[in-house]
Order: C-alpha cells, then sequence, then structure tokens
C-alpha cells in the first residue's frame, strides 16, 4: 500500500483525520501553514484551519516525515519545463520521494494541482476522500503560471475547468493573487465585471471592499432566476438578496416581494411560548420581523410595505395551494437551512415562471433542528438538483463582515 504524500490543500481539508495513519509532506507546506496564519487575504474560516493544523503538527510530530528541497528537486521542476511555485516544489518533492525512495499516492484537492502530478509528474493521485462528493461552492479556484494563462485565454470555449453552467472561476496567478474571474455558461467562459446597484431603501448596494464572491452573488442574481446564496452569518447574504429585490421593486421590474419563513426557535434557546396578534404581528415579533427591522430601518417601514402590499409575509405553514404565477414577484426564501427535502420541493412548487427567487442560510452551522439537518435538508438537497440548470446560479459566500467580536465568535467551533 503506497503511503500518502499530502500537498497544502489536502491536510487543511483534512485536519484530525490526516493523522490516522502516517504520511510525508514537503517543508513548503509548513512555509504555506505558516503564512495562512497570519495573511490578511484570507478568510477566518481557512486561517482557523491552518491554526488547528500547526497545533496538530506539533502534537503529532512522530506522525509525519517532511521532504525539504534539494537540488535534484529544483532540477526537476527546471527540466519539467515549470516555474518555481510552492505548488511545484511540492510536487517535485513527492516526484523524487516516489522515485528515490518509495512508492507514494499524492493527496490533494486542488484541481491544478491534480493535472499537473498527473500528466506532468506521471504521480498516482487522489482527492482527499475519492469516495465523496466535493463541496460545491458555486466557485472553483485555479493558480496559474504564465503558459497556463496563455493557454486558458485563447481557449475560453473549452470548459478546462469543468464548471457547471453558471459556475464561476476564480484565476489567481503563481502569487496567488486574483487576475481574473469568469462564468461557464455552457459555451464558453464569459469575464465577470460588476459595479454598484443602488436603492431609496438600502442605498448603494455594492460587494463590501470588492469582495470577489459577492461580486459572483450580484451577477448570479442579475443573470439568473433562481439564485441560492449560503455562507455563515455576516456574509452578506440577506444584505444583497434584500438589497437587489427593493432594486427590483424600486425599478418597477417586480410587483411585490413576497417572503417564505419557516419561523424556527434558534437551537438550545428557550422558546418563548405564544405570541398574540394576527399572523403578520406574530411574523413580526419573530426572527423574519427582526430581521427585516433591522435591514428597512424599523418595524413602522416594514408595516408600511405591507399595508401598500408591497411586502407579503408568507410562513411555510401556510404555502399549501399558494401559487405566485402571474405576480410577477420577487420570492424571498430565508433561513432556508431549517427546511427539510419535502418543505423546500413544497415551497419551490409555489413559484411561477414570471417571478425570480432567492434562497438564503447556512446549512453547514445554523440549522435549528434535527429533523432538518443532515441528507434530510432542503437546502442541500436543492443544491444537488439544480446545480447546472441553466436558469440556476449558486455561491458561498466566504468572508464575515460584522464586527471584530462577530468574526473571532465564528472560530468556536468544537474540536
Amino acid at each position: 500500500m503506497s503511503t500518502k504524500f499530502y500537498d497544502t490543500n489536502g491536510l487543511l481539508n483534512l485536519l484530525d483525520e490526516a493523522f490516522s495513519d502516517e504520511f510525508i509532506c514537503s517543508s513548503k507546506t509548513l512555509e504555506e501553514i505558516e503564512h495562512i496564519k497570519v495573511s490578511d487575504r484570507k478568510d477566518q474560516n481557512i486561517k482557523y484551519r491552518a491554526r488547528k493544523l500547526s497545533r496538530l503538527l506539533d502534537i503529532n510530530k512522530y506522525k509525519y516525515e517532511i521532504v525539504i528541497p534539494n537540488n535534484e528537486i529544483f532540477e526537476t521542476i527546471n527540466e519539467f519545463q515549470l516555474e518555481n511555485t510552492p505548488d511545484n516544489i511540492i510536487m517535485s518533492c513527492a516526484y523524487y520521494y516516489n522515485k528515490n525512495i518509495k512508492p507514494i499516492v499524492f493527496i490533494s484537492d486542488d484541481i491544478c494541482c491534480k493535472v499537473i502530478a498527473r500528466n506532468i509528474f506521471g504521480l498516482n493521485v487522489e482527492s482527499v476522500n475519492n469516495n465523496a462528493e466535493e463541496e460545491y461552492r458555486g466557485f472553483k479556484e485555479v493558480v496559474l503560471n504564465e503558459s497556463e494563462m496563455s493557454y486558458f485565454y485563447g481557449n475560453l470555449e473549452k470548459n478546462l475547468y469543468e464548471l457547471l453552467i453558471n459556475e464561476y472561476l476564480v484565476v489567481r496567478n503563481i502569487n496567488k493573487e486574483i487576475v481574473d474571474k469568469f462564468r461557464w455558461d455552457g459555451t464558453q467562459y464569459l469575464p465577470i465585471k460588476f459595479g454598484s446597484i443602488k436603492s431609496f431603501n438600502f442605498g448603494t448596494i455594492k460587494p463590501y471592499d470588492g469582495d470577489i464572491f459577492q461580486q459572483f452573488a450580484l451577477n448570479s442574481l442579475f443573470t439568473n432566476q433562481v439564485t441560492m446564496l449560503k455562507g455563515a452569518a455576516g456574509t452578506g447574504k440577506s444584505y444583497l438578496a434584500l438589497g437587489f429585490l427593493f432594486y427590483l421593486l424600486e425599478k418597477h421590474k417586480i410587483d411585490k416581494i413576497i417572503v417564505f419563513c419557516n419561523t424556527v426557535a434558534t437551537a438550545n434557546s428557550a422558546k418563548l411560548g405564544f405570541y398574540p396578534g394576527s399572523k403578520d404581528e406574530k411574523l413580526l415579533d419573530s426572527s423574519i420581523g427582526n430581521m427585516l427591522s433591522a435591514k428597512l430601518g424599523g418595524l413602522l417601514a416594514v408595516e408600511q410595505l405591507i399595508q401598500e402590499n408591497k411586502l407579503l409575509l408568507l410562513p411555510m405553514s401556510d404555502i399549501r395551494g399558494f401559487d405566485t404565477t402571474g405576480m410577477n414577484a420577487g420570492i424571498y426564501i430565508t433561513e432556508a437551512q431549517n427546511m427539510d427535502i419535502n418543505l423546500m420541493k413544497l415551497a419551490l412548487q409555489r413559484i411561477g415562471d414570471d417571478c425570480i427567487c432567492i434562497i438564503d442560510g447556512d446549512y453547514k452551522t445554523q440549522v435549528d433542528m434535527n429533523q432538518y439537518a443532515g441528507n434530510n435538508n432542503g437546502m442541500r438537497r436543492m443544491s444537488e438538483v439544480f446545480r447546472g440548470q441553466d436558469f440556476y446560479g449558486e455561491i458561498e459566500l466566504q468572508n464575515i463582515y460584522r464586527s471584530r467580536i462577530s468574526k473571532i465568535a465564528d472560530e468556536m467551533w468544537g474540536d
């Protein structure tokens, strides 16, 4: 059985699991992990994983072997006419070990690394978990040297990176800097250029600090009839969704906004019991009312929109038999992680061809009832079924833009 040789990507994805057996890595991987821990360009999730991996490497120092690049390793890179990038150094270390010491299998989830390791270095290559489907984020990232970039730009009509329709591509140079962004439309890679939109209720709506994932989200909202926005609290899901819907409403591109909501109490919290009042009063006293009030400047603004028939709040308990056909509406399914497959199916079947739909939620960390978790999660199943359709887009937002407290609290993951 071949020994596993992990690249940086593979170790960061596996964490504890990597240490179940002895493995090999390059000293360049250790350098990259240290760089990620302190980088201002990395999101909090990956920095957290890098810190955790550093602790695991310290605790399990006898479980792995380190290959330090030598002259032969750098000569191999030159022989294959590659550049001395961190990824190429790591793969050349794997090639050296496989050739001179004992057979290895190169483990990575990086698309470009797998292609180069297999086709140029001739290594046996596997993903982190060949039996598990790769988590779909709505985008892929590739790091290209000058020759690879030249070939890509000369072949934009070829789906070189096997994207689904309406999936996005982030192109980085060898310094990991973003140089371009594309969407695959089924026939070619289209460049993504996006500025801002303006709303009376929301002001100027634009990607925060140029966030590329928020750019993808806004591009999908303009491009597709249905868009799913995923991500942790504070990544901008509701800001982008509501901002876009109110932009359409004010431009008379839609006649009303309909919010489908499943008002589930937050997991592990105490329930307050019965709320008095009408349907709208009860909903406005719940999490959906709190969210809308915060985004629109207060409860009175929300109530006025309801009275003007520009906003309709519809609990999932009342959704059966409802049909939006002919309403020219923008449907917003919020906190969609709290829906099972049947409920999500029922909600989607209410949406007419003259309407658009935005779904947001976080089924990784914010599911509030066990019945909505795992393979029974409606949002997860919708992603599996709809991705690749020519009217559907999906983006997992990556960066948290709330307070410093919120960013640090996001690191409170159980070990």
